[in-house]
């Protein structure tokens, strides 16, 4: 291997741990946002037209030169007790995963989270309050690399020693989560207004054995508003606020609704074409599409670069892949208002 190869390794190894110690930068968050409720506010459990909802996200960062960094989500969600048609318990579940460096740093979290969804008046208004436990892990593993010393004539054989000292090293911690989040839903349009924190147990979160690092609480304040134009136009319109041990990320988002078939609405025959954009303050701008056909709905968008870095980081690019499954029992009543919408 070069001298040079070698000081690139090292300098993105020891970046990394550093990276990590220190915990000063935010965890995982997507440009849909709005496509991973449980990730924002855990009162937004149950919180669909649907009994019963399943998210899942892709992202692919950094696609380049260098391995991507991988993000994956997946959660459930619903009402496990309705007692009306605004009045309810909800239950939901995520599971999250990072892969960075060809899985030499690997993430996994787990969170449970329980709602109840109170209704104000009749009109609309409405109160949910959430709690619940995350559980998350961490490994820092240089064995899955490969090195040049490793190259054969069939590939790369990790079997063969690269002369490279080995670094290991494994983290976990178990924290709660509370959110509490105002509702205003009609047949017609909705509103969302949401607070929520992560972490509130302090935990280490050090791969060096480190007694120092902690994981700093996570803040989050959220507002998502959608309504219909007319029989077949809707538009949903979304802000995300995160705030994490003195750093911040805003984003918001605009994605508008075309249904082709509004007389079958009703007759659980939707088709329906999405199309918007999300912006991530003094980061990115990320174009999207998506589509519903019945109760599935699939969305993928581009980041396009929009930060003061954009000329060092012009050959690398993120996408992401939603797919989003709303389960509805024959008691249901799907509102067009927020159809179109996750929530």
């Amino acid at each position: 291997m070069s001298k040079q190869h070698i000081i690139l390794k090292l300098a993105g190894i020891f970046s990394l741990i550093l990276l990590v110690s220190v915990s000063r930068a935010q965890e995982p968050n997507f440009s849909q946002f709005i496509s991973s409720p449980l990730t924002i506010n855990p009162a937004l459990c149950g919180s669909s037209d649907a009994d019963w909802r399943v998210s899942s996200i892709v992202r692919r960062q950094w696609i380049g030169n260098v391995s991507p960094y991988s993000t994956q989500t997946i959660s459930i969600d619903g009402k496990i007790k309705s007692f009306d048609d605004q009045r309810y318990f909800g239950l939901g579940g995520m599971v999250l995963a990072e892969r960075v460096m060809d899985g030499m740093y690997k993430t996994n979290f787990l969170s449970l989270n329980a709602s109840y969804h109170q209704p104000l008046d009749e009109k609309g208004n409405g109160l949910s309050a959430s709690l619940g436990l995350v559980s998350g892990s961490m490994r820092l593993d240089m064995g899955a690399l490969s090195f040049d010393q490793q190259l054969s004539s069939t590939g790369f054989d990790q079997a063969l020693p690269t002369g490279e000292t080995a670094i290991v090293g494994s983290s976990s911690h178990t924290s709660a989560t509370a959110g509490i989040l105002y509702t205003y839903d009609t047949d017609y349009s909705f509103l969302n207004l949401g607070l929520s924190g992560y972490r509130f147990v302090s935990s280490k979160r050090s791969l060096m054995n480190n007694p120092s690092p902690k994981i700093a609480p996570r803040y989050t304040a959220h507002a998502d508003f959608g309504t219909i134009f007319s029989d077949n136009l809707s538009a949903t319109f979304s802000a995300l606020h995160l705030i994490q041990d003195g750093a911040s990320i805003t984003s918001l988002g605009a994605v508008v609704g075309f249904l082709f078939n509004p007389s079958d609405y009703a007759e659980d025959r939707v088709r329906m074409l999405n199309a918007g954009v999300y912006y991530r303050w003094n980061d990115a701008v990320s174009p999207y599409v998506g589509y519903i056909y019945d109760n599935f709905q699939v969305g993928i968008s581009y980041d396009v670069n929009a930060s003061s870095m954009k000329g060092a980081a012009s050959n690398y690019k993120s996408v992401e892949l939603s797919i989003i499954y709303k389960k509805f029992l024959p008691r249901s009543r799907k509102r067009i208002g927020r159809y179109h919408s996750p929530y």
